[in-house]
């Protein structure tokens, strides 16, 4: 038995030797290749980019991870989440960062989007100081492009080692990503939507604000762009849609980045240019001849244009609540354009506001330099007649025309317009006197009562002062720009809402109606009837 023993003890040794030569010498260049071949990678782990919330809290852009594993160079998902950590432990699972926008259009050209860099953005470091990866995601338009460095976080990095094979065998060490900052707006995205909505595609803006602070609560350009398409559900049919659409031009901003003609709604400013110059006073009465000629023009008041009438003798509260063309025209020709243009860029007009959006423009006040610089031509007394009720080349972005209503809310307090809600405000007075300001507000909210023309607003329980205005186009065409511009309660502002609609008819009929609905929600009168236009 002892020598059975001692045999097996000799044989399994015998093969416990014969395994380590065969290892270590036959096949031990074989596995020292191995072990040379294995390889750490350096593998980034995208940061996400700061949330974007409106002034209640409320979600409006977040990055979403959508994790995968290779297979066959084709990347099967495994699901997606907020970044909350990483799930990259073991083997070789990788995410596709997105960028998930959750109110789509309605805030759409507010928020902007996302996409890939260009070619020679890639391994540049002029955008935010670091190199840009060719799989980083850059803020192209609105906020995202305007705060695009602040949104974007820092990149993490991940040490794996792999074998000859590509295959995982150890994570070695990793450096976190590190979130961007997040972005909390003055936008309130309920009311953002409701404006959106009333809006019903037409191509138009609605402006709602702060007066006494300048805080933006509604910033919606319509049509509108859905931002999901560009990153989160990348749909490239819908993304050539939006880039050859040349009539509705849904990517515009018409908010800050498109100009118009303000019709009526500028004659608050010349109102104010006539007060403070003392060309005129509150009590200062002018006759509404219904037209004015000179030489072969005519310069006529909107209620001669249709039905023949005039308003008789007019005082400067009666000329708001009016809009009577003849009475501002007269007052221009008083004025002369140089007043009116120091009194309009008072207001805001004819300077960017310094929104924090890219693409803002200045607009224009002309006067006789600008006209004999840019069409070889001097000015004439019929120039100042169309300055004077906003007309001729006087070009202005809705966003100031909501900063000029507020500076007459608040009582001639310049509050400049902001999107960001823990900004603290820059304010300044304009100087202008206490009793110009009452007297305006005064035509305005008269405006909004009967004998105004505002009709869609008589019934409103708090109180209104708003201006309507009906801008010819000047393209040839007989279409108007129709306008509102309103502030409540008129005491104590709590808003503004400033609404254009493009080639929207008359600003009482297409413009008042939109600011009655928002109004009649905002300040909870169910009751209050909004007339609306008889349709044809």
């Amino acid at each position: 038995m002892k020598v059975l023993l001692n045999i097996f003890l000799f044989a399994s040794f015998g093969i416990l030797i014969t395994g380590v030569m065969r290892l270590s010498v036959v096949r031990g260049a074989y596995y020292k290749s191995l072990a040379r071949d294995n390889k750490v990678l350096e593998t980034k782990i995208p940061a996400a980019r700061g949330e974007i919330v409106d002034r209640k809290g409320r979600t409006i852009a977040k990055s979403v991870y959508q994790y995968f594993k290779k297979v066959n160079d084709t990347k099967v998902f495994e699901g997606s989440g907020d970044f909350q950590g990483n799930k990259f432990e073991g083997k070789d699972l990788a995410m596709d960062l997105k960028r998930q926008y959750i109110y789509g259009e309605s805030l759409g050209l507010l928020t902007g989007y996302v996409g890939k860099p260009k070619s020679s953005e890639i391994d540049s470091s002029e955008i935010c100081g670091y190199k840009i990866d060719k799989n980083d995601l850059i803020g192209r338009s609105g906020l995202e492009e305007y705060f695009n460095c602040k949104l974007a976080g820092i990149d993490g990095m991940r040490l794996v080692e792999v074998d000859a094979m590509g295959n995982y065998v150890r994570e070695l060490g990793r450096n976190e990503p590190v979130s961007g900052e997040k972005l909390r707006l003055s936008i309130d995205a309920y009311w953002q939507d409701v404006a959106y909505k009333l809006l019903d595609k037409k191509k138009g803006v609605v402006i709602v604000t702060e007066p006494q602070t300048g805080k933006i609560l509604v910033l919606a350009s319509s049509p509108s762009i859905d931002p999901n398409v560009f990153s989160y559900e990348q749909d490239n049919r819908i993304i050539n849609e939006y880039l050859n659409d040349n009539e509705g031009l849904p990517m515009l901003n018409r908010t800050v980045a498109a100009k118009y003609h303000s019709g009526s709604v500028f004659k608050p400013v010349v109102a104010a240019a006539g007060l403070e110059e003392k060309v005129i006073d509150k009590n200062t009465l002018i006759e509404d001849t219904g037209v004015i000629k000179i030489g072969d023009y005519s310069f006529n008041n909107w209620l001669w244009t249709k039905k023949g009438g005039t308003d008789g003798m007019v005082d400067i509260v009666k000329a708001l609540q009016r809009s009577n063309d003849i009475y501002f025209y007269r007052l221009g020709e008083r004025l002369g354009v140089d007043r009116i243009k120091t009194w309009a860029l008072n207001f805001g007009y004819g300077n960017k506001t310094g929104v924090e959006l890219p693409g803002e423009i200045p607009g224009l006040v002309p006067d006789d330099k600008w006209k004999q610089q840019t069409k070889g031509e001097r000015w004439f007394l019929g120039n100042t007649y169309h300055l004077s009720i906003g007309q001729g080349d006087l070009a202005v972005t809705p966003l100031q025309v909501n900063l000029m209503t507020n500076i007459v809310a608040n009582r001639g307090i310049k509050c400049l317009p902001t999107l960001l809600n823990d900004k603290k405000s820059e304010c300044r007075k304009i100087g202008i006197e206490l009793e110009t300001v009452t007297t305006i507000i005064e035509g305005m909210r008269r405006a909004c009562q009967s004998g105004g023309t505002a009709y869609p607003l008589f019934n409103f329980k708090v109180a209104i002062a708003c201006k309507t205005g009906t801008a010819e186009v000047g393209d040839g065409s007989k279409d108007t720009h129709a306008w509102l511009t309103a502030f409540a309660p008129i005491d104590n502002p709590e808003i503004s809402i400033t609404v254009m609609i493009e080639r929207g008819g008359e600003g009482s009929d297409a413009a008042a109606p939109i600011v009655g609905d928002f109004l009649k929600e905002y300040f909870n009168e169910p009751e209050t009837v909004v007339v609306k236009p008889l349709t044809k």
